[in-house]
């Protein structure tokens, strides 16, 4: 479920995540234990596109492909760390959605 809302929103992510939120995302989906983003993940992510969009988007595609726990993970760092993107997501438009994704 979680997957499937992360890929539904990636649009509205990739439009509002700028370059130091996507390197604390980043950061903290390495720092999980167990890591949801491994070092070589991180660094193609950081290394393989120049512009934040692009990364973005590819940060969300590889989250996504590791499924509902991944997923999850990423959206609670960004409720936590990013409540502003995070509420500005579809899935968090009213009370009773806010939590749709897991």
């Amino acid at each position: 479920m979680a997957a499937e809302q992360l890929s539904k929103v990636r649009l509205c992510l990739i439009e509002s995540v700028n370059v130091a939120a996507l390197n604390d995302l980043i950061d903290c989906l390495r720092a999980k234990d167990p890591p949801v983003l491994s070092n070589r993940e991180a660094n193609q992510i950081q290394q393989g596109h120049q512009v934040t969009e692009d990364k973005t988007g590819l940060l969300v595609d590889m989250v996504s492909k590791k499924g509902n726990n991944a997923s999850t993970h990423l959206f609670d760092i960004l409720k936590e760390k990013y409540p502003a993107i995070f509420q500005g997501l579809p899935l968090a438009q009213d009370e009773t959605d806010r939590n749709s994704y897991e």
